[in-house]
């Protein structure tokens, strides 16, 4: 589960705008196969871990945070191109996309928590879907599980935003290097990485040689702005024969951290004639197992 990103990769609906030159730049990201591991392999694995627990730190620390989002996926022809919002003030979240789709149309992703339930919001030509998630209940869980190391994380998943992002790819990569370049201008530490093993194996690879899917990357590029470690820019890589490509490429621009933001801004009420389905149960059973009987809240 990587937050509402990952959800629109996977509809293979998400689009970002593209780079001056994204195959040229993609093709700086190719890392040594995973069955040939560079030998300072280890520790760029260390610096990369610190350096998003660093990132995550700022990230939870800001007041609020507020960007244009900008897309391009690779998954269609022509690609998919998409322009959003992603503002978020500690729990509360809003993150909105509209995309262009083939024959002229359109579609949307709207993500709004306002602290007490996360709605999503699928809009599409031929259909549309609300679904929403009992915060408080995923907050009371992970009181519950005091024996678990990792339930901050697992809050982080389930309420989505960036910082649920930065979760999930340092809980699902294995990092080969680390690099200071330059991304839209912006000085940035650059992180490289692959899938785990458990997760290879689970999209259908082999975590020494994998071969996925088409549609699913090899390999990610992140990039955390030098000063404030913000991820200003996210790309999924698809090696082949002809080297490396780009599949998708997501990048936050005009970032402001820290301003003034409305309740307002957090509002949502669903769109009539959608009943909106309730998947509080299915994320408590991802994410606290051990609490398989825990129930969600009625509407």
């Amino acid at each position: 589960m990587l937050g509402p990103i990952l959800l629109v990769l996977s509809l293979g609906f998400v689009a970002w705008q593209a780079a001056r030159q994204p195959l040229a730049w993609a093709q700086q990201a190719a890392s040594p196969e995973p069955s040939k591991p560079a030998p300072n392999q280890a520790e760029a694995a260390r610096q990369a871990s610190e350096l998003l627990k660093q990132a995550h730190a700022q990230m939870i620390s800001q007041s609020s945070v507020r960007a244009e989002v900008l897309e391009l996926a690779h998954l269609t022809t022509p690609p998919l191109q998409m322009t959003g919002t992603y503002l978020s003030a500690g729990i509360k979240l809003r993150l909105e996309y509209q995309v262009k789709l083939p024959g002229g149309q359109s579609g949307k992703l709207l993500e709004v928590c306002d602290g007490e339930r996360l709605w999503s919001y699928l809009q599409l030509p031929d259909s549309s879907k609300v679904t929403r998630r009992d915060v408080r209940q995923i907050l009371s869980a992970a009181e519950r599980a005091d024996g678990r190391s990792d339930r901050a994380a697992a809050v982080d998943l389930a309420l989505g935003g960036l910082a649920g992002l930065l979760t999930s790819l340092q809980r699902s990569l294995v990092f080969d290097a680390v690099k200071e370049e330059t991304a839209d201008d912006v000085p940035v530490v650059t992180l490289v990485g692959r899938w785990n093993a458990e997760l290879s194996q689970q999209l259908g690879g082999d975590a020494r040689q994998p071969r996925f899917p088409a549609h699913i990357p090899d390999a990610v590029r992140l990039s955390l702005a030098k000063d404030t470690l913000f991820p200003v820019r996210l790309a999924y890589l698809k090696r082949s024969d002809n080297g490396v490509k780009l599949l998708l490429d997501l990048r936050f621009r005009n970032i402001m951290l820290g301003g003034a933001v409305s309740d307002s801004e957090f509002d949502f009420v669903p769109p009539e004639g959608i009943e909106p389905e309730d998947v509080t149960r299915d994320y408590l059973k991802q994410l606290f197992p051990e609490q398989s009987n825990t129930t969600a809240p009625a509407p």
